[in-house]
């Protein structure tokens, strides 16, 4: 009776962590960002993020930063995403700004017009060279 019991109680949590361990829809990827095959600039600001192509509620994407053309995602969902990137840079002289007096200087995207959607891929678990070239 009290094993019975005891089982009933377990029961529950057993159904909960059922796949723990398995498949978590994430994964740990990383890679180099290049565009045209050349190197970002040394000056730019730069992130990519990776949202399910088909997003349910409560989704959130995941993005990291890329430094030195790199980045390293230890969060990204698996299956069909949709890839994102934001990539700036500073153009033009520095400027003073009139609200607050501290200098700052334009920034412009460098993303191609033809990428600006983002690019699908398919993640299907940890990858250590999830290259894109824009």
């Amino acid at each position: 009776m009290v094993l019975a019991a005891y089982l009933l109680t377990l029961a529950p949590w057993l159904a909960i962590c059922t796949g723990c361990g398995g498949s978590s829809g994430v994964a740990h990827v990383q890679g180099k960002v290049t565009i045209g095959g050349k190197d970002l600039p040394a000056d730019a600001s730069a992130f990519i993020s990776f949202a399910r192509a088909e997003a349910k509620p409560g989704d959130k994407p995941a993005s990291a930063p890329i430094e030195g053309g790199q980045y390293n995602c230890a969060n990204a969902p698996t299956g069909k995403v949709k890839v994102r990137f934001e990539i700036t840079k500073p153009t033009g002289p520095m400027k003073k700004s009139e609200r607050t007096g501290e200098d700052y200087q334009e920034m412009i995207t460098i993303v191609p017009a033809a990428k600006m959607g983002g690019i699908d891929a398919t993640i299907d678990g940890d990858k250590s060279d999830l290259n894109f070239d824009l």
